[in-house]
């Protein structure tokens, strides 16, 4: 895999480069290389990142440059006591192989944590973490799936999907819905299938699992199939094509029935495939809205259409509060006694029910760090499509 770094201009160009580093081989890295080894007074701070820059999941990369703006953002400012951060970018070009290549080729070069970005990249690189028990591992995945891979040193930084469904059945159940639909893409969603049942009976209520594979392109059978099941709501765990076409055969079929939907389409894009159809939607979300009026988000807003434009996104979003992550991690564990990646391990782990950065409340626990709601229902908040646009209804 090739190592990359994106070629910008002007001061935008000056101030990433401060804290992307290109690799095109495995070099030395200035950060502690075990547990035990204590991270110098001011020396920087490596953070290896298997990005998806290339082929279909591209857009993902905008979690890259969402944490590269951060850590520029911050270096300009002093650093974090006083140390700066580098980032080490390889691109895994969001395939199983890259995954594989580009975690190998981070750890050789010893950072003091690593990001891996996307579900095939994470499974590809999995064989190659379980080497390294050591170094922090943020992951980009479903929790589900992280959790799956018993990595002790692995932190999700994503929702669990199936806790997610959790909360569409909740949300339809306190409307008086007594048959849920649950339409789901089998790679992603066949743990929620598994226990939907289970926790939609707490609400006296049934589940209908409606399998949707992502390559279905013809989507009045799944409207007809939803229609006989007589389900009076329904929870989606698909990609945005899916919810689009589902609901407008629906609605092309003479049906409107109340639907909830994943963070994971909680986009722009959505709304423009499902355009009118997705009107009265519901949609889980963990981070906020690039909208959203709070002061930390309003300094992601400022800070990001300086220094990576095209990352002013939900995902640039992510990519910006695992920096604020890391460094609240950084610091608590400075406060505590030497850094070294254990002292750092144990203060990201003491960050769950804390605000940090634009998240009210990180769901992480002492014992469940395998997605950022660590299965919790309470750290979501629900938006609804009112006139064609997202409006927070709830938490």
């Amino acid at each position: 895999m090739k190592s990359l770094v994106s070629r910008r201009s002007g001061v935008v160009a000056t101030v990433l480069a401060a804290v992307v580093l290109v690799t095109g081989a495995c070099g030395n890295s200035t950060s502690a290389s075990g547990t035990g080894e204590a991270l110098a007074d001011g020396a920087p701070l490596t953070i290896g990142v298997s990005t998806v820059a290339t082929g279909p999941l591209a857009i993902n990369d905008q979690v890259t440059k969402g944490l590269g703006a951060y850590f520029a953002y911050r270096n300009a400012n002093g650093g974090i006591d006083g140390r700066k951060v580098e980032l080490n970018v390889v691109d895994s070009a969001g395939t199983v192989a890259g995954g594989t290549s580009s975690v190998r080729q981070l750890l050789a070069s010893k950072p003091f944590g690593l990001f891996v970005l996307s579900t095939a990249p994470f499974t590809g690189a999995q064989s190659v973490l379980k080497t390294d028990p050591t170094t922090p591992v943020f992951v980009l995945a479903n929790g589900s799936l992280v959790k799956a891979a018993g990595l002790p040193n692995a932190f999700g930084m994503f929702t669990d999907y199936t806790t997610e469904s959790f909360v569409g059945i909740k949300t339809l159940a306190d409307q008086g819905k007594k048959k849920i639909a649950l339409v789901y893409d089998p790679t992603i969603g066949e743990d929620a299938a598994k226990k939907a049942p289970a926790e939609a009976a707490k609400y006296g209520a049934e589940i209908v699992a409606v399998p949707l594979p992502a390559t279905t392109t013809n989507f009045a059978p799944i409207a007809q199939s939803i229609a006989a099941s007589g389900a009076d709501g329904i929870v989606f765990q698909v990609v945005a094509q899916s919810i689009a076409g589902t609901m407008k055969a629906l609605q092309n079929a003479g049906r409107s029935l109340p639907a909830v939907s994943y963070s994971g389409q909680l986009n722009a894009t959505t709304l423009e495939l499902g355009g009118a159809a997705l009107e009265g939607m519901y949609f889980s979300a963990l981070f906020p809205l690039v909208t959203d009026p709070s002061p930390a988000v309003q300094e992601f807003s400022r800070e990001i259409t300086k220094l990576a434009p095209d990352a002013a996104t939900v995902l640039g979003i992510l990519g910006w509060n695992t920096g604020a992550m890391i460094e609240q991690a950084v610091k608590d564990a400075d406060a505590d006694g030497p850094l070294t990646q254990e002292s750092f391990m144990t203060a990201l782990r003491g960050l769950g029910g804390k605000q940090v950065g634009v998240l009210e409340k990180v769901g992480w626990t002492q014992d469940v760090v395998s997605s950022i709601d660590a299965g919790q229902t309470d750290v979501f908040s629900l938006y609804q499509v009112r006139d064609g646009r997202f409006v927070k209804v709830g938490s």
